[in-house]
């Protein structure tokens, strides 16, 4: 096949080691009037238009876009059934919500009596959206049907639709402790139920990440902790939700434990953000939920780049807090709530949430996978400033135009 050519006005490699507080698009690894090539699935040059040319290279021309990497969402839950734009309502009038994460988990556990038929009418449909506004690499979560045949059912899923077409690529990450389920009424025993039975089964059903909701009222950092130490045993590497509505010590169990990523930690203290940011541990923000919440507090992004950490920002895609499944959108929060810059909210779309996962993506070079998108933007400053639309023109995954 033919090398393929797609020339831009602009692109933004994010192939670069240049720290994120701070950072500028000429950092980013800005090329103007700029090339793309791809051949078999990968990139094998990106440079200046006028020193880039192959015979008989097919051609795309977007020189109206922007090219950036393909975005990473390092925090999602899309393996759901049911609604809860009712929860929704009652919040806006003051009440309670009537719903909750029980009608979640109980209509999910229904719709999984037909797994494929859940996938293809439920799933698959969240999961085009996703890709279409730019997203080529997704954190997928499980944490809706919380016993064993649920959750592996639901790794199934992720492992028989990991890398198709029109979607994007899926790390599978097993979300057992997320609430407690209508067959327990204590945390206690339903972690013991978790480590010796559904943690051994999420391992050979291909979970390759372990999460926890680590909060007060859900569990404990010392519950929590167990229930890591079993899935870092069985192969698994370790992210968490820390601290998200309320203080309780997650972010420094976490810490200690040498996790991948801290998400959330909107109320973490500042030894926290010192510690967070020494070990390396990418902190996750999420700010979309601020927004649909209207939580009081939010993670100490600026602190935390300005004491040497990375933030990425996910989009804690879920029904209950944050229907938010457009990572361009979440960038506009993460500037107008963090106060980011352009440049440092694309790099918690792409090197910052790549390296939450440990994912070989969020960049542009040769050799890496051909994961970018074409932004209708005039400029690279103008990314995070429009929001609630899809400016995606073009999105390529592994090489295959797949979108556009």
């Amino acid at each position: 096949m033919a090398p393929l050519i797609v020339r831009a006005r602009t692109v933004i490699t994010c192939d670069t080691e240049v720290p994120q507080c701070g950072i500028t698009f000429d950092g980013l690894g800005r090329i103007d009037d700029a090339a793309v090539v791809v051949e078999d699935g990968f990139i094998t040059a990106v440079g200046p238009a006028s020193v880039i040319r192959k015979q008989g290279s097919a051609e795309i021309d977007v020189r109206d876009c922007v090219i950036v990497p393909g975005f990473v969402d390092a925090h999602a839950h899309p393996l759901f059934a049911g609604d809860r734009e009712p929860d929704f309502a009652a919040r806006l009038r003051g009440e309670p919500p009537p719903l909750g994460m029980a009608y979640t988990i109980e209509r999910t556990r229904q719709a999984l009596l037909d797994p494929a038929e859940f996938y293809e009418r439920t799933v698959a449909p969240r999961l085009r959206a996703i890709f279409a506004h730019g997203t080529t690499t997704l954190e997928c979560k499980t944490g809706y049907a919380l016993h064993k045949p649920g959750e592996t059912a639901l790794l199934d899923l992720i492992a028989a639709h990991r890398d198709d077409a029109n979607a994007p690529r899926l790390v599978p990450t097993f979300l057992g402790a997320h609430a407690l389920p209508p067959e327990f009424t204590r945390e206690e025993p339903f972690v013991d139920y978790l480590i010796d039975q559904v943690i051994p089964a999420a391992a050979a059903h291909g979970a390759v990440y372990a999460d926890a909701f680590c909060e007060p009222g859900f569990f404990s950092p010392e519950q929590t902790r167990r229930y890591l130490d079993a899935a870092r045993l069985h192969g698994m590497r370790l992210r968490v939700h820390c601290d998200e509505m309320a203080y309780g010590g997650a972010a420094e169990m976490a810490a200690g434990l040498g996790v991948d990523a801290v998400d959330h930690c909107n109320y973490i203290r500042k030894y926290d953000v010192g510690v967070i940011a020494e070990r390396g541990i990418v902190t996750v923000a999420c700010p979309a939920t601020i927004a649909y919440l209207d939580l009081p507090k939010r993670a100490p992004v600026r602190e935390l780049l300005e004491a040497g950490g990375a933030v990425a920002l996910g989009s804690d895609y879920n029904p209950g807090t944050s229907p938010c499944f457009n990572l361009q959108t979440v960038a506009y929060f993460g500037r107008k709530i963090f106060g980011l810059s352009a440049a440092e909210a694309l790099y918690g779309v792409t090197r910052a949430a790549a390296h939450s996962v440990r994912a070989d993506a969020g960049r542009i070079a040769a050799g890496a996978a051909a994961d970018f998108v074409a932004l209708q933007i005039g400029s690279p400053d103008e990314f995070g400033w429009q929001f609630g639309g899809n400016l995606a023109a073009l999105v390529v995954k592994d090489g295959i135009i797949a979108h556009c």
